[in-house]
């Protein structure tokens, strides 16, 4: 074996996982976990795009992988507060990337420095107790003063928090989220997409360390058991067709059940504008776990899929966004019974080194760097 001299301390390398131990709790589509992290000079971090655990059919802009990379930075950097250490972020450090994808280039170049000046953010007692809950939410209804507080928790350049608990806009938006999600499921390698990362008929297995069960997709107690009966005594030709039903169902009762819905929008939609909104999506939700809110992403009419895009006219008109903004994230909010987070994939499996890389392979291809 080819031995290397590796320019990481051993201490430098345990700071920098303990604090990626905290960043990998992040939300990404169907807890896909798209990252890729390589560890370079002491105390530096690169992060990457892993292409092959992308989603080419449901995202075919690859806009939300870049969010979820934002909503990693957001946990990295709280938790390197925690840890006493300063994070210089730098996006896109060596080319701009514009609407582009270039995975051979880092999303991100980020530089830990010790600081025993460093105030902890309160938010990281929440890093790995948020979770998206997909349940039915209660009735109750959301206090204003929590709304306040989830627009005021984050600060990010040229990006906006929008809110409605309106009656008659929370219907009509509950419409329009089915026929989105009618759309998205009516393409085959959408559908597919999803049934793999999914498991409607059991809980994730301890060797799962992506995707997520049914527990976690909002079917339990009699519903989810009811749910799962169902799914058996289909044909064996007909299941694909039954999932799909349940997850268009599914859709409805939770977009009805929304106590109000939330959004973040960006002036631009270039990279770096979808990796701030990322950032900002998971302030918002760490505060909203800090309230006992619960949250769930609801995004399948923000992309431009074929047939999605008098949908998306409709959409944009109803929350009066104008024509030079970007609705990146869309969520509903409410309170619900208590869920737990996705399962994720350790540390030690994710962090690629200058000295285990392997030679020839292009980093976009080693394993990523959680929902």
């Amino acid at each position: 074996m080819k031995m290397c001299d590796c320019n990481a301390s051993v201490e430098h390398q345990d700071i920098r996982h303990r604090i990626l131990s905290h960043s990998v709790a992040a939300p990404s589509p169907l807890n896909i976990q798209p990252w890729s992290v390589q560890l370079k000079e002491p105390l530096i971090l690169d992060l990457f795009l892993d292409t092959e655990r992308f989603l080419p059919g449901i995202d075919p802009t690859f806009r939300q992988v870049y969010i979820s990379s934002g909503a990693f930075i957001e946990n990295l950097d709280i938790a390197a507060r925690e840890a006493g250490y300063r994070a210089e972020v730098s996006l896109f450090p060596f080319s701009w990337p514009g609407t582009s994808l270039d995975p051979d280039q880092p999303v991100a170049r980020i530089e830990l420095t010790a600081d025993d000046h460093m105030v902890p953010d309160p938010l990281f007692s929440f890093l790995h107790t948020r979770y998206t809950n997909r349940r039915i939410y209660t009735p109750q209804e959301i206090p204003p003063g929590t709304i306040y507080s989830l627009a005021g928790s984050f600060n990010q350049q040229f990006t906006s928090f929008g809110f409605s608990a309106e009656p008659s806009f929370r219907k009509e938006l509950a419409g329009y989220l089915k026929r989105a999600m009618e759309i998205e499921l009516a393409d085959s390698e959408r559908l597919a997409e999803h049934l793999s990362y999914i498991r409607l008929t059991h809980q994730t297995r301890s060797g799962q360390q992506d995707g997520y069960g049914s527990s976690e997709l909002g079917l339990t107690g009699i519903t989810g058991w009811l749910s799962g009966i169902r799914l058996r005594l289909c044909p064996a030709g007909s299941k694909t067709r039954c999932a799909k039903a349940l997850l268009i169902r599914l859709t409805q009762k939770q977009a009805d059940s929304a106590a109000a819905f939330g959004w973040i929008a960006t002036k631009g939609n270039f990279r770096h504008d979808q990796v701030r909104a990322g950032r900002a999506y998971e302030r918002v939700h760490l505060t909203a776990a800090s309230l006992g809110l619960s949250l769930h992403t609801m995004t399948p009419i923000l992309e431009p899929y074929p047939g999605m895009e008098e949908l998306c006219h409709k959409f944009r008109d109803l929350i009066g966004i104008p024509d030079t903004h970007t609705v990146q994230m869309l969520f509903r909010l409410g309170f619900s019974v208590p869920g737990s987070p996705s399962v994720r994939r350790p540390v030690k499996d994710l962090v690629m080194t200058p000295c285990n890389m392997t030679e020839g392979i292009s980093r976009a291809h080693h394993p990523a760097v959680t929902n």
